[in-house]
């Protein structure tokens, strides 16, 4: 057997495990990952929500480099076994044969760093990209110091830095008490917990160890702004019973960790058919067995789906041909989505339709559930808008219709912060389920990149002198290209 050309986007526990497996059967793996990002790009708040408060450290790249190599074992053992590694690399797109895109060839994969661009050509092309944070909006979120659980994580375990002393944690899930361990190993001091409902949603263990730390709770409660002018000065937090009982929290920082999702840009911008999964809840690739997507060659790995030795099932169909089986769909309480669900719904209720929603754009969430139009065109609805279609399938909503209208998820980060939020108002305010949201779409490149870096450095031939037709010069009649 030769080795194939396999790319493997995403150095998570799946990435590495995959790119080690295949390495040693004898592949040519090339392994890339965001990691270390640059400054200007995690102010995008993609994958992880860090918010605006980065620490200065993170301008020393050195160092950040040094961090995060050293902080992920599995990539290190990667380095140790020959996999070619790329990190503080972007995948920003992945391009292969399709109705739209007819003379590509070989699939590739662009990747851009702070050197260039570069296309890797590929055989196999395997996505394990990992979470990203669930960040719902009340007053205050766009302060410094508001940041996600997974974007604290990778702040204090990888990048060694955090910028505050004192965090108050929303949330009591497993991803809020680890992020609440690793912010006491730090020196950092944890303000609390709160909590919408009356029971710890963390495992019992968990709970015990916030309680031997003397860590408040605050049960039967919810945010209802941070407080502050520049930073953080404090939180106010209510009783989401409606009482309009309220408390101030003095805090520096606020970690939410409420959920969090699967990272999907990549494969629902490549085109792999995707399936809402209602436990998570999110949407996501549709796999085979073997973890194959729609798209012949493309592998989808993903702690969501507790389907046991994913890297092996993969590099199996890769070595032996696909097995063509269809998964099982995982089975789960569906815990988070309803947490997820009450959260929204508590801040809502408690914190009004006048919060910013698209921080971007600037745009409430009454405005948004509205579908008012945008501010500056000062011109208001001669008639109340409907999102909700109909049809054989039942009522539905396409939430790129409802971003087109109030421009909520059209900022510069595209959604990254408020796109999950508005399909919950939507499905709340509206009644259709968010199975029937049809989800704002992606596109390439899926991070905010500089142009001069993946610009060519010298056009060629085709694109000077056919730059409107952007195809092969067989297929371009003379007549039409408008040459000599």
């Amino acid at each position: 057997m030769s080795g194939k050309r396999i790319v493997v986007i995403g150095a998570s526990r799946l990435g590495c495990d995959f790119a080690l497996a295949a390495g040693s059967a004898g592949h040519e793996v090339t392994l890339v990952d965001e990691h270390p990002q640059e400054l200007k790009s995690m102010s995008f708040d993609a994958p992880y929500f860090y918010g605006s408060g980065l620490p200065a450290s993170l301008s020393d790249e050195t160092a950040v480099f040094d961090n995060v190599l050293s902080s992920n074992e599995a990539l290190l053992e990667c380095v140790e076994n020959d996999v070619d590694v790329k990190i503080g690399v972007v995948a920003w797109g992945a391009f292969h044969n399709a109705p739209n895109s007819q003379h590509i060839g070989v699939p590739k994969v662009g990747i851009v760093s702070r050197e260039g661009n570069e296309l890797l050509e590929y055989d196999q092309l395997v996505l394990a990209t990992g979470s990203r944070d669930f960040v719902p909006s009340f007053k205050g979120w766009e302060l410094p110091g508001v940041l996600g659980a997974k974007a604290g994580l990778k702040l204090l375990q990888s990048y060694q830095c955090f910028n505050g002393s004192r965090c108050l944690v929303l949330g009591t899930t497993a991803v809020a008490v680890e992020f609440a361990k690793a912010a006491r190993d730090f020196g950092i001091d944890v303000a609390g917990f709160v909590e919408p409902t009356a029971s710890f949603q963390a495992e019992t263990e968990m709970l015990e160890w916030v309680s031997s730390e003397g860590i408040p709770i605050y049960y039967e409660s919810v945010i209802l702004e941070a407080k502050g002018t520049d930073k953080i000065g404090s939180a106010a937090i209510i009783a989401a019973d409606g009482s309009g009982s309220l408390a101030e929290i003095a805090c520096d920082s606020i970690c939410v960790a409420i959920g969090v999702l699967p990272n999907v840009e990549l494969p629902a911008a490549m085109g792999c058919e995707m399936r809402f999964d209602d436990t998570i809840p999110a949407w996501v690739p549709k796999v085979k067995g073997d973890r194959e997507t729609s798209i012949s060659q493309v592998f989808w790995l993903s702690s969501f789906d507790p389907t046991d030795e994913q890297p092996a099932k993969a590099l199996a169909a890769i070595e032996n041909g696909p097995t063509g089986t269809n998964a099982a769909l995982a089975e789960s309480d569906g815990r988070q989505a309803d947490y997820i669900n009450l959260w929204v719904a508590k801040l809502h209720e408690m914190g009004g339709a006048d919060v910013v929603l698209c921080q971007c754009e600037t745009v409430t969430r009454g405005e948004f559930l509205n579908l008012q139009p945008p501010r500056y065109l000062k011109a208001g609805l001669k008639v109340i808008h409907d999102p909700v279609t109909g049809g054989e399938g039942g009522p539905k909503i396409s939430q790129d219709l409802a971003k087109r209208m109030t421009r909520v998820g059209m900022g510069h980060c595209q959604g990254k912060r408020c796109r999950d939020e508005a399909a919950f108002l939507l499905s709340q305010r509206f009644g259709v389920p968010l199975r029937d949201i049809r989800p704002g779409s992606y596109r390439f490149p899926i991070r905010p990149i500089d142009m001069s870096l993946i610009a060519a450095e010298d056009d060629d031939y085709h694109t000077r002198e056919k730059w409107p037709h952007w195809m092969h010069e067989e297929v371009v009649p003379v007549d039409v290209a408008g040459t000599e």
